[in-house]
């Protein structure tokens, strides 16, 4: 199991988890507010995630495919190449 208790404090230049979940909600007609409510979280944590400030923890990431209609292991891959760039790039510079 890979730690990273960094993670959330790095820099999101690379945002492709929030960009890839903008997307699906807006092509399902979701609001942030209808997206969160079906996820039982905050519209306001949503917003933050698509946003890059925060990636989601790994509580919300099936009940965000759930609330998508996707499988988890396409929001789990979004969640990973997120965090192999941030990653990448942070080790090289």
């Amino acid at each position: 199991m890979l730690f990273l208790p960094y993670l959330d404090t790095i820099a999101r230049i690379d945002n492709m988890f929030g960009e890839n979940l903008r997307t699906e909600r807006k092509k399902l007609g979701l609001s942030t507010e209808a997206l969160a409510k079906a996820c039982g979280t905050s519209r306001s944590y949503l917003t933050l995630i698509e946003n890059g400030k925060r990636l989601p923890g790994k509580q919300i990431l099936p009940k965000i495919a759930k609330a998508l209609g996707v499988k988890t292991i396409v929001v789990l891959n979004w969640y990973l190449e997120d965090v192999a760039k941030n990653l990448h790039k942070e080790l090289v510079n």
